[in-house]
């Protein structure tokens, strides 16, 4: 039997120095230990604000003006207890066409058309255009949320339709 010779003994060592020393450099050498503790306890609750919705006061109306040119939608409304004030109210006026929402206008400034007090209003929502002079059995859908520290009612809600052409056949009726 041959011995190895010296040179490829050292070659070796070499080779598996570094290795030997990686993993005894990587395994922990002491251990630490941490605590932390607090004699204080502090307990909490969590709940969820729950915003009356409007309320609708009287069925809504279609006007049609003359052929259709300046037809509006008149709402009937009134905010819920406690929430007298106009900005607290938000207004989204949707335009559907063939069953499916074609815009959304949300925070229409519905209050800039709106008449009465708290008791009562009344808020005038003018058709478009499309809507209103030509008609097309176009909606549209009127909501009308109440809102306190940027949580929202459940809406109240109209359905208008601007009829066949030139408001003829024109409606509204109140939804919820």
């Amino acid at each position: 039997m041959k011995k190895a010779p010296k040179k490829v003994l050292a070659s070796l060592g070499a080779l598996l120095l570094p290795l030997v020393l990686l993993f005894t450099a990587s395994s922990p050498h002491s251990v630490t230990e941490a605590a932390w503790q607090r004699d204080e306890v502090v307990r909490g609750s969590l709940g969820t604000i729950t915003i009356p919705p409007a309320t609708l006061n009287g069925p809504c109306e279609y006007h049609p003006v003359f052929l259709g040119v300046g037809a509006y939608v008149r709402v009937f409304w009134k905010p819920p207890a406690g929430y007298p004030n106009l900005t607290d109210t938000v207004m989204d006026v949707h335009l559907v066409t063939a069953g499916s929402t074609v815009t959304t206008l949300q925070g229409y400034p519905g209050p800039s058309n709106t008449t009465g007090s708290p008791a009562g209003y009344t808020t005038d929502i003018p058709a478009t255009l499309l809507g209103g002079l030509l008609g097309f059995n176009t909606q549209f859908n009127i909501d009308i949320f109440t809102s306190a520290n940027g949580w929202r009612s459940t809406p109240v809600s109209v359905r208008a339709n601007a009829g066949i052409l030139a408001g003829i056949g024109g409606s509204c009726t109140n939804v919820a």
